[in-house]
């Protein structure tokens, strides 16, 4: 019976154990999501950011002088 005690003990540890390393996976999980999901954000911003710089026209505009004044 005190056999029985031990592995059922030993079973409720290794359990404990399984479901906390479970929980940490989740959180750094959501915590990897969250960090993809900003980067992602901001990539797509800057992008966006540098299409639009990118579609204005450019001016270049040169004075030439003859002689002196």
């Amino acid at each position: 019976m005190n056999n029985m005690i031990v592995t059922l003990e030993t079973i409720r540890y290794v359990s404990a154990i399984a479901l906390c390393m479970a929980l940490a996976a989740l959180a750094i999980y959501g915590l990897y999501r969250n960090i993809k999901e900003t980067a992602e954000d901001t990539v797509r911003e800057e992008l966006e950011q540098a299409i639009k710089e990118a579609s204005k026209p450019v001016v270049k505009v040169e004075i030439q002088t003859k002689g002196k004044w």
